[in-house]
């Protein structure tokens, strides 16, 4: 629903919604969830330590969301794909409740909600940022940070044991989805983070489990995520049209 892909250019009960980032990075994450929520966003490219997105989070890091609303004079922004998924989960549930769909961040105060965060936070903190974004901060991006390959080998092998622990919750709870029986916003963050690691090579230590790859291909045959995929591969082509030049 970006009003730059020709979706709908409304407002959500006042509130209005920018969301800027680059749909290659994690701002994937933050896309999909507002087309799973239908809510309407104008969607702004930007790409990481640019003076746009440092105008909303200081570290220069994409997504950031801006919500305005009438009422208020100041925008309410915030940073960190997770945080922004919780936000918008629980504020869509709150002013428009879903009819006939998943809720995509379970109730406060629940058992649910506590799995949820718990697996939010693992995949965060333990998947992303001490395994995937290692390779990418001493492997891609070797030129700023310095090339590691010992970093890269452990956190490859960080990825492979936690991995086994989401996939194993997954089994648990019957295969079809990480938290409860309905597709929540920790799939969205588990899917991009496989997504990511077969990006990379890193899915030989889970390519042979059924159960997840038909987990991540149902998750990936969702409307709101092949609507966020063509803006990425958009994205992708641009940017390697631009590196030829």
């Amino acid at each position: 629903m970006t009003d730059n892909e020709g979706g709908s250019d409304g407002d959500f009960h006042g509130r209005q919604f920018q969301l800027l980032g680059a749909a290659m990075y994690r701002s994937f994450r933050c896309l999909w969830m507002l087309e799973e929520l239908q809510i309407p966003y104008k969607y702004i490219p930007a790409q990481p330590q640019g003076q746009s997105i440092k105008s909303v989070n200081p570290l220069g890091k994409v997504p950031a969301l801006i919500e305005t609303h009438p009422s208020s004079s100041r925008p309410f922004c915030m940073y960190e794909s997770a945080a922004i998924n919780t936000y918008l989960g629980d504020m869509a549930y709150t002013l428009a409740p879903p009819t006939g769909r998943e809720r995509l961040v379970p109730p406060p105060g629940t058992h649910l909600r506590g799995l949820y965060e718990q697996t939010v936070s693992c995949i965060i903190t333990e998947l992303d940022a001490q395994a995937l974004w290692i390779h990418r901060k001493h492997h891609d991006m070797g030129q700023y940070f310095g090339h590691i390959p010992e970093a890269v080998q452990t956190a490859k092998d960080h990825f492979i044991r936690v991995n086994k622990v989401l996939a194993a919750q997954l089994h648990t709870n019957g295969g079809q989805y990480l938290v409860g029986q309905s597709f929540t916003a920790a799939d969205i963050l588990y899917v991009h983070c496989l997504g990511w690691s077969i990006a990379i090579g890193w899915h030989d230590g889970w390519q042979d489990d059924a159960k997840l790859q038909d987990y991540v291909r149902r998750c990936r045959q969702r409307e709101a995520y092949q609507k966020v995929a063509a803006i990425r591969d958009r994205e992708k082509a641009a940017f390697q049209e631009k590196a030829k030049m």
